[in-house]
């Protein structure tokens, strides 16, 4: 959210967009954020958006609709937990929204097997015009030591190292 917001401030008039798996989902886990990072912006609570004094908007929306993000000409997006997400929904709706503007997209996520989210990173790490990062809980140092001892204790092997080793 903070990128998009830093960005949004950077481009009068920018339209951006955060797309998380569910609409509801995100109106819990993104909503508060959006609100935090553009603090002083006018708010629509109705479309779950940000208007910022340049003119800029973010607006949150969930892939259920990702039909909704059709016909915008956007210039960037998140797409959050893209491996829950409908593949259709980059390549036949948001990819040809960002083109007008050549516009950016994140994608962020939990690996959950071997989806279209872990063709689209191993396909864009070679790829020069594509920049890929890995972070497991040890890079991030956000998740307490104690916490991780006790999450290796209760979960399977096989869900730890999705969940906290970026395992697909």
């Amino acid at each position: 959210m903070n990128h998009l917001f830093k960005c949004a401030t950077e481009t009068a008039d920018g339209r951006y967009a955060y797309l998380g798996p569910l609409y509801r989902q995100v109106k819990q886990a993104a909503w508060d954020a959006l609100k935090v990072a553009a603090a002083g912006c006018e708010f629509s609570e109705s479309e779950l958006s940000a208007k910022l004094p340049n003119g800029a908007r973010i607006q949150l929306f969930g892939a259920d609709n990702y039909q909704a993000l059709r016909g915008m000409h956007l210039d960037g997006i998140v797409l959050d937990e893209y491996g829950d997400m409908h593949p259709a929904a980059w390549t036949e709706v948001i990819r040809p929204a960002l083109s007008i503007k050549q516009g950016f997209a994140v994608f962020i996520g939990t690996p959950k097997g071997r989806n279209h989210f872990y063709r689209l990173y191993e396909t864009a790490r070679p790829d020069p015009d594509w920049f890929t990062a890995l972070y497991r809980h040890a890079d991030s140092g956000v998740v307490a030591e104690s916490e991780i001892a006790l999450a290796r204790r209760q979960m399977t092997e096989d869900h730890f190292a999705q969940e906290y080793e970026c395992s697909f």
